[in-house]
């Protein structure tokens, strides 16, 4: 049987992220994301808007979980088919599903972490 361990939800606002990563520079964003994610979101048109919707997803992560990890402790990529998925260590015995959305104003994420009893 599958139970659900925890859901998490997170909406940053496309235009402070933004504002954040002009004022603080490289230094902000290798602090929050990986290598993998910054190559994906950066060759975005608006990377701004890709990058906010990672950072949602990996506090919705944290917050189904129940504890507390480095940012770059957990990765966004996504599948072959483009869904979005996720890999973090604290993550053992455990499933997510996660679920991204984004415009100009504001970005979302949802997670879902599932535990077989």
């Amino acid at each position: 049987m599958v139970m659900i361990h925890g859901i998490g939800i997170d909406a940053v606002d496309v235009r402070r992220f933004r504002a954040a990563m002009e004022r603080r520079g490289e230094m902000f964003l290798r602090r929050l994301f990986t290598e993998a994610e910054l190559s994906y979101c950066m060759k975005k048109a608006h990377p701004e808007r890709h990058l906010a919707a990672r950072f949602a997803a990996k506090v919705s992560v944290l917050k189904a979980l129940g504890r507390a990890f480095g940012f770059k402790e957990i990765e966004i990529s996504s599948s072959p088919n483009g869904a979005p998925m996720v890999k973090a260590p604290g993550m053992k015995g455990l499933r997510c599903s996660v679920s991204l959305a984004h415009d100009e104003a504001v970005a979302i994420a949802e997670a879902v972490v599932e535990k077989d009893e």
